[in-house]
């Protein structure tokens, strides 16, 4: 992925035309290019761990796995929030570890863990490098140096129990890669958020993760069984009974908790059968008004889809980008889109003007 934006940078492109004059006609500015600093310009703070300090990570998970140079720093600076890729457009890494290892095994991670606490230093758990959260900029105050804990290498599926529907991974998988692994079983984890391509496991749970087909399958905290936690003190096991009545659910203090009580090292997660087919619809509504009312009718009585997202008018007539032919037809009030969310189709949105909003709902079985 980009180090300074999103995506990957041999399918970047020019900013269309038809985008540029919507941005110019929303909000009465130019979008002049802007590019950003090169990756070697980056401004980074002087490494602030000591050599017997960096000496003795290398013994934890071997020379080849701590890493201080320039590139490694740059990679792996923030997250990718608007502010957080202006600061680094702009070259500014000042936020940067003072080095990046990469752990191969819950012990490493464990032993890492209980140095660092020793030392004062304050660890960075990375997965893919996509938190929006201001999640990966640690504060140096009160610490020696700051270390982002990579979890790469720690990505395999390692068992896949058809029976319960439970599998097995550690943190470092990505999602692409996860359901390439399930698929071969027939299953599918069913998490799609916009950081899919490049999130990890371990990120969507410590992220507390909602993706587009979260109204059917559930939020990634729904999925999690159970899950494996390194800290400073020792190994956390929880979740391991399917269900329990023993007092409060300890996962919660982890899920969402953006690595504040220590790594997850490996997640127990409730996959599905990957559905026989898959339909989705695309409809406009005159209004967002219009549009809620729709969406509370499908949650309250059904049928309830795997996906259901509705787009207010301005997200409608940017993400389409074609905006002289959204919301131009018809009385009803409502339009249906057609497959796959098109803009065009049967019926209008009801509205003269406007841009209408588009709801989209998907159904699998």
């Amino acid at each position: 992925m980009s180090w300074s934006g999103w995506g990957d940078p041999a399918k970047a492109r020019e900013l269309p035309e038809e985008i540029r004059k919507l941005l110019h006609d929303l909000l009465g500015v130019r979008a002049p290019a802007a590019p950003a600093a090169s990756l070697e310009s980056v401004r980074l703070p002087p490494v602030a761990l000591p050599p017997p300090l960096l000496a003795a990570l290398a013994e934890i998970a071997g020379p080849a796995h701590v890493l201080t140079s320039h590139e490694a720093r740059v990679r792996h600076t923030r997250g990718k929030s608007t502010p957080d890729l202006l600061r680094m457009r702009a070259g500014d890494g000042s936020d940067a570890p003072d080095a990046v290892v990469l752990p191969g095994s819950h012990e490493e991670v464990e032993a890492l863990l209980r140095l660092c606490s020793d030392e004062r230093v304050a660890v960075v758990p990375f997965g893919g490098g996509t938190s929006v959260v201001g999640g990966l900029a640690a504060a140096r105050e009160g610490f020696a140096g700051v270390i982002a804990l990579d979890l790469g290498r720690l990505d395999r599926l390692r068992s896949v129990d058809a029976e319960s529907m439970v599998a097995d991974f550690e943190p470092g998988l990505r999602a692409p890669e996860a359901e390439r692994l399930l698929a071969g079983h027939g299953l599918t984890l069913g998490h799609f958020p916009q950081s899919y391509e490049y999130a990890t496991l371990g990120g969507f749970a410590a992220a507390r993760s909602s993706g587009q087909a979260s109204a059917g399958y559930g939020r990634f905290d729904d999925m999690v069984v159970g899950l494996t936690l390194a800290t400073p003190s020792g190994t956390l096991e929880l979740g391991r009974a399917p269900k329990s009545a023993a007092g409060p659910d300890l996962r919660q203090l982890v899920l969402g908790s953006e690595g504040a009580f220590g790594v997850i090292t490996s997640l127990r997660l409730r996959v599905r059968r990957i559905p026989a087919e898959r339909r989705y619809e695309g409809w406009r509504f005159a209004s967002f008004a219009a549009g809620s009312a729709a969406v509370r009718a499908l949650a309250q009585e059904g049928p309830l889809p795997v996906v259901l997202r509705l787009s207010d008018e301005t997200e409608t007539m940017i993400g389409l980008a074609r905006p002289d032919t959204i919301g131009s037809g018809g009385s009803s009030g409502s339009g249906r889109s057609g497959r796959s969310g098109g803009s065009g189709g049967s019926g209008g949105s009801g509205g003269s003007g406007g841009s209408g909003c588009l709801l989209i709902a998907g159904y699998e079985g």
